[in-house]
């Protein structure tokens, strides 16, 4: 969930703000506890944080008083727990840490310091590893008020790469000169439980010759998505020769460098499971291009005052490695396409001569 959650910490906290029309005149209301989370559980993932924020009331610029972490954190205010139920009939709860260590990008709200909170073991900081296909209880409880915050998620599991293109290969070639669709997914018997949508990402291992001094580095353009996003199902798509174009979009020109694939297993295609809250909170949080401004506002927390957003969901990935196609000519490509020619590739046996 680490990657994950780096990338949503540029969703928007929900700020309440009422300003009012005439100096006469008082329109801000009595001050609510509103909480706003975001959790994602990865099994993969050694530690899983989860981000808890609160509402604020100001009379003022909201925007100023976003960059104050103490108007949007709970900090000790809160007691959270995730609470495991194993297919054993187990129960474990597990008490979640205060961290602020995780720094957060810039944006409109307070960086880069943030609070999060990761679930440990008792009387310990030892991360909780998640399981597959279990129930995840999330159970935040204001300290002062007895207020309760609810939300539930069952983690993916049974994660089983299937092949593209009917190849039995041990490691798969991919022709990166093919523009017509490339499909990945799970195999249909092995389609992942409590898993609703998938999408794919991409990353391109490669290795820097300095053509002076000729020390060599090995660099990366790392989980790159390429397709258009979470495609319902156990299949998506995507057209090879995009990766052409994440390499001129991500790779700087430089003239005192050569550039070569990492031996010719140099790609790994990431392929990424969500459920189906993820999923529905995904999809209605996109852009909206109606001219209609008013979007369908989905989440899975829950409490008796209705006074909660935000989502508590399951993903997770499998990845595999691919061959470049060289049959194909895409080292040729790689040295002279019109998106790379610039970036100095040379083949990989180039290196090794």
């Amino acid at each position: 969930m680490k990657r994950i959650l780096l990338s949503l910490c540029a969703v928007l906290l929900m700020v309440i703000s009422l300003m009012s029309c005439k100096p006469d005149i008082e329109l801000t209301s009595d001050y609510k506890d509103v909480t706003v989370v975001y959790g994602l559980l990865n099994p993969l993932d050694r530690y899983q944080y989860i981000k808890i924020y609160k509402g604020y009331l100001t009379k003022d610029n909201a925007l100023v008083w976003a960059k104050d972490l103490d108007n949007i954190s709970y900090y000790d205010e809160i007691d959270v727990q995730l609470i495991e139920h194993r297919e054993n009939g187990n129960v474990v709860t597990y008490p979640m840490d205060t961290v602020m260590s995780v720094s957060k990008n810039y944006g409109t709200f307070a960086s880069p310091t943030q609070v999060l909170y990761r679930p440990v073991y008792e009387n310990s900081h030892r991360p909780v590893p998640i399981r597959e296909g279990c129930l995840y209880q999330l159970v935040i409880t204001n300290k002062k008020t007895g207020r309760k915050v609810t939300s539930e998620t069952t983690t993916i599991a049974n994660m089983a790469f299937n092949i593209p293109l009917g190849t039995s290969q041990s490691i798969s070639a991919i022709n990166l000169n093919r523009d017509d669709p490339w499909s990945v997914g799970f195999k249909t018997n092995s389609w992942p439980e409590n898993a609703y949508a998938v999408d794919a990402y991409v990353t391109f291992r490669y290795i820097e010759k300095d053509t002076l001094t000729g020390d060599t580095v090995h660099k990366a353009v790392r989980d790159i998505r390429v397709t258009p996003g979470f495609t319902a199902g156990n299949e998506t798509s995507f057209k090879p020769n995009v990766i052409y174009r994440i390499l001129h979009d991500n790779i700087e020109v430089n003239n005192n460098v050569w550039r070569f694939p990492d031996t010719y297993e140099c790609i790994d295609i990431k392929l990424w499971a969500c459920d189906q809250v993820y999923y529905t909170y995904y999809k209605t949080a996109q852009p909206s291009s109606s001219i209609v401004q008013d979007r369908v506002n989905y989440t899975n927390i829950e409490t008796d005052d209705n006074m909660a957003l935000g989502f508590f969901a399951s993903r997770t990935y499998y990845k595999r490695t691919f061959k470049l196609d060289v049959i194909n000519h895409n080292e040729d490509s790689l040295a002279h396409g019109q998106w790379t020619k610039n970036l100095n590739f040379r083949p990989y046996t180039d290196l090794l001569n």
